[in-house]
């Protein structure tokens, strides 16, 4: 009997009614079966990039989203099925991406396995270096198709350079605020687990007191051809922002942290690589120090909420640990070039030397380094209605409204321009029963002519595309939005 494929999602159609495959009993070949090509519909597709950064945000949206009524999905942004699609399996209302700079960042999104007529940019990186905040042709400040989504502004710093330098239309810039605080509010406080629980997972004795470190930092080492394309993207002095500075100030910090290791027995430092991060210095301390950690698993919320001290450096992370009704302390023992400071930390109380960094180990007065007035600018604090609400109000508002329908022309132009082959098969993909028997053939083992084994190949490779960390599942997504309903209903 052939293979029946299990449907994803809560919509109610499968991507594929039947799998064609080639089984033996008793010696026999069993009867091979047409895979069928289907779409499925949704009103909200949710395309993540960093899981620790979004998943739990965007089961809290879906959550809100689902509880309305509508039909939603989240999905990794190298899905292995979306990966091997050629033309839509998914046909959604509104797809909600993690960022939208430009025609090819909505290509990176959707590719060829989602059909839709509206786009939400989440912004996940609504903040952006000095340089851009007024440059109208900065990669951040959008260009091509990309400038006609709906965006999600976290405050008013943000929307007043949407709109003053991106030139964005008014009504497609929303102000939310930024829908990951909502876990620190005080109906969501026991979506976390306790310090007891989490250090178990990591063989740490829970009466240690936990410093974390939470990375602004690239990885230790970059290919020229990196550093080309970010120079491109944020301007010549990147590469200087780089190498004379993350990298030195990253050395300088570990070594304080070691001397605190030495010195501390009771205290264990988390180092918390940023999104994307690969530190060997990072990871060769945690051989010479038994209190020094390196743990990339779980949102910088969670681990917020069960450390005693926590630290950062050119990052919003301070803003969390706002939220949270924590102290932080920013570390700046190179100084970061204007053009690449974070506005909001011009003025901030910073940390430089080892003797100010070492005082704040231990019983420390300093005061929030950043004013509140200037955190609300940018990140919108109300105590009294969650962002997440706003959002849900906002999505359905672009749903029903095709004021924000992108035009036919939009949804064409923002693809790339094909060659004549590709065209070609294209066009072909778009006639069903010819598609069917394609496919067909790809999930079966024959016919066995070289150009379509070379197919095989490579949609066999397309499964090992995403790191497994940055997966998900039903299991997992359903599981987060029973904690967050646990705790919103109670």
């Amino acid at each position: 009997m052939a293979d029946q494929r299990q449907c994803r999602g809560n919509g109610s159609s499968c991507l594929l009614s039947k799998s064609w495959r080639r089984e033996r009993q008793s010696g026999k070949e069993t009867s091979l079966q047409m895979v069928k090509y289907k779409i499925e519909e949704l009103d909200f597709m949710f395309i993540y990039e960093h899981k620790v950064r979004e998943l739990e945000n965007l089961c809290l949206l879906k959550y809100e989203l689902d509880r309305r009524g509508y039909r939603t999905k989240i999905i990794h942004i190298e899905d292995a099925e979306a990966l091997k699609a050629m033309r839509p399996i998914y046909h959604t209302r509104v797809v909600v991406t993690m960022a939208c700079y430009q025609n090819s960042s909505i290509e990176w999104h959707t590719k060829n396995f989602v059909k839709f007529d509206k786009l939400i940019d989440m912004q996940w990186e609504n903040i952006v270096f000095p340089m851009d905040e007024k440059d109208t042709k900065a990669y951040k400040n959008y260009s091509g198709v990309a400038k006609e989504v709906v965006r999600v502004s976290w405050g008013e710093m943000n929307r007043k350079r949407m709109l003053e330098v991106a030139k964005m239309d008014p009504k497609k810039v929303k102000l939310i605020g930024h829908v990951g605080m909502d876990f620190l509010r005080k109906e969501l406080r026991g979506y976390y687990r306790s310090k007891e629980e989490v250090l178990k997972d990591y063989g740490i004795s829970p009466d240690k007191k936990i410093f974390l470190f939470v990375s602004p930092y690239f990885s230790d080492y970059h290919t020229e051809e990196y550093l080309v394309e970010m120079c491109k993207r944020f301007g010549e002095g990147w590469r200087y922002y780089y190498q004379d500075c993350m990298l030195p100030s990253k050395k300088i910090i570990l070594d304080w942290m070691g001397r605190i290791c030495e010195q501390r027995p009771e205290v264990v430092f988390v180092y918390r690589p940023h999104p994307g991060e690969e530190s060997v210095q990072a990871d060769e301390m945690t051989q010479r120090y038994l209190n020094f950690k390196v743990i990339g698993d779980l949102s910088v919320k969670q681990w917020i909420m069960i450390s005693d001290k926590i630290y950062t450096g050119n990052s919003s992370t301070f803003v969390e640990a706002f939220f949270g009704k924590k102290m932080c302390y920013l570390l700046f023992p190179v100084p970061v070039p204007s053009d690449y400071e974070l506005a909001f930390l011009k003025d901030a109380d910073k940390i430089s030397a080892y003797e100010e960094f070492e005082k704040t180990t231990g019983e420390d007065d300093r005061p929030f380094p950043v004013s509140e007035k200037l955190i609300d600018e940018v990140y919108t604090i109300d105590w009294e209605k969650p962002s997440y609400v706003k959002f849900a109000d906002m999505a359905e508002e672009v749903w029903k409204d095709s004021y924000y329908n992108l035009t036919k022309e939009q949804l064409r132009t923002y693809y790339h321009k094909m060659g004549p082959a590709e065209k070609i098969t294209k066009a072909l993909t778009k006639i069903t029963p010819l598609y069917n028997v394609y496919l067909t053939m790809l999930e079966s083992d024959r016919p066995g002519w070289g150009w379509l084994e070379a197919k095989r190949r490579t949609r066999r490779e397309l499964d090992q595309v995403a790191h497994e960390f940055e997966k998900t599942s039903e299991e997992e997504i359903a599981g987060i939005i029973r904690k967050i309903a646990g705790e919103l209903e109670k």
